[in-house]
């Protein structure tokens, strides 16, 4: 096992001693100085106190245990976090996230009533780019369970069938009409707009669908309706990703 003497300098920046940390792990100082040279190992019933009195996630602590030196893995999350699911695409494919992907969870938003609900995307391509960059962070609430209007401007996650999932913004034409639209810099026909009806499929007599398919697939209608929306979009963390040299 390597030395652990970043262990020191981080118990430092927080206001501790070894001392404190070998009262938080139940072990007497000795033995503390042994886990920073390398002579002993952090033991399974240590992780936790260790990178609670650390600020780590225990997922970052192990990585640094391992590699002899503070990394951090994802975004160090004290209290409830939301797993990244994929990457949202125009399309409706969700994409796994990149082998590089250093997030995987995020915190949950503080002005969120509950972790239920919520689901957090990368956003995988530039269909939204006027709106949400392409590698943002993006978490999403059921209208049902938290309270994000359905209203236009707004950022739906689209049930497409099949564990598809798009994203598109509510519009509303001069005419009245309501539209699911796209927004990419450029047009990209792969990107398609839908009409968006606000009633849900059992009160709207005005067009049908096939039963058991949403909407957005029904042949010759493609028209999305509030039981097709999972979620309103309520938070975006924009990160800005180097062009390609």
């Amino acid at each position: 096992m390597p030395a652990q003497n970043w262990i020191r300098a981080a118990l430092k920046e927080r206001g501790f001693k070894l001392k404190d940390a070998a009262a938080a792990l139940d072990i007497t100082p000795p033995r503390m100085t042994d886990i920073l040279k390398g002579m002993r190992e952090v033991q399974s019933d240590e992780v936790l106190p260790l990178s609670k009195m650390l600020g780590l996630s225990t997922m970052s602590l192990l990585s640094s245990l391992a590699a002899g030196e503070r990394q951090v893995v994802g975004i160090d999350i004290e209290g409830p976090s939301l797993m990244v699911s994929g990457q949202l695409t125009g399309v409706g494919d969700v994409l796994p996230l990149d082998n590089d992907e250093k997030i995987t969870a995020v915190p949950v938003p503080p002005d969120a009533d509950a972790p239920d609900g919520l689901f957090c995307y990368i956003m995988g391509d530039d269909s939204l780019e006027q709106e949400i960059r392409q590698g943002s962070l993006v978490i999403a609430g059921d209208p049902r369970i938290h309270f994000n209007p359905i209203v236009p401007g707004a950022i739906l996650l689209v049930d497409m069938g099949s564990g598809r999932i798009a994203a598109r913004q509510f519009f509303r034409a001069d005419n009245g009409e309501d539209w699911l639209v796209p927004l990419p810099r450029n047009h990209n026909p792969l990107y398609e707009s839908w009409r968006f009806s606000m009633l849900p499929q059992a009160l709207d007599k005005s067009a049908t669908t096939s039963p058991g398919k949403p909407a957005a697939q029904a042949a010759g209608q493609h028209i999305i309706r509030t039981d097709d929306i999972v979620a309103v979009v309520m938070w975006v963390h924009r990160r800005f990703t180097p062009p390609a040299s």
